[in-house]
Parts: structure tokens; sequence; C-alpha cells
């Protein structure tokens, strides 16, 4: 999707086993997030937003947690564009070295 940019919805296990989410980034900015999960997590699912507060919302919607809320109004503002460029040409490099 254009302008859109994507994240991966994680389930961590913790010391008790419990599983624990987390919403990273799709790719290269979400590596270091993504490293700090314990061994036996999974990507449960794969979601593209246009911003921020839409990320959590449709995050929030997953783990039934109602609405978010922010208190900063540039959560609303739309994912840099550069950010999607950067993260599409991933996704593009990606694509070709499977081919």
């Amino acid at each position: 999707m254009p302008n859109s940019y994507y994240h991966e919805i994680w389930r961590s296990p913790d010391e008790d086993g419990q599983l624990l989410p987390s919403c990273i980034s799709l790719g290269p900015t979400g590596d270091a997030a993504r490293n700090l999960n314990e061994p036996g997590s999974e990507c449960v699912w794969v979601f593209w937003a246009r911003s921020h507060i839409e990320a959590m919302q449709i995050y929030y919607d997953f783990l039934d947690f109602g609405t978010y809320r922010t208190e900063f109004p540039e959560d609303s503002e739309p994912y840099p564009e550069a950010w999607i460029a950067e993260q599409h040409a991933y996704l593009s490099a990606l694509k070709n070295e499977q081919n």
C-alpha cells in the first residue's frame, strides 16, 4: 500500500510461559526490538498503517484493549515519506532476493 508503513505483532513468552504481545516495525528499523524477543517468539500478524495513532489502534483492536489514546498531536501525523520509502525499498530487495 502506498503511503503505508508496515508493522508486525509478535508474541513472546515470558519466564512464566505467558505470551506477551509487542508491535514492531517490519524490516531493519525493527531489528533491535525483535532481537529482544525471547526464544519461542513468533510473528503472528503483519499490518500497515499511515500514522502512529492508526497503528496503535489496530494493535489495540487486535488485543481487544479498546480505544488507543495519546496526548501527542504528532501521533496523528502521517509517517514520514522517508520511512515508507526505506521500508518499501527493503521489501522490494527482499522480494528480488526470493526470485
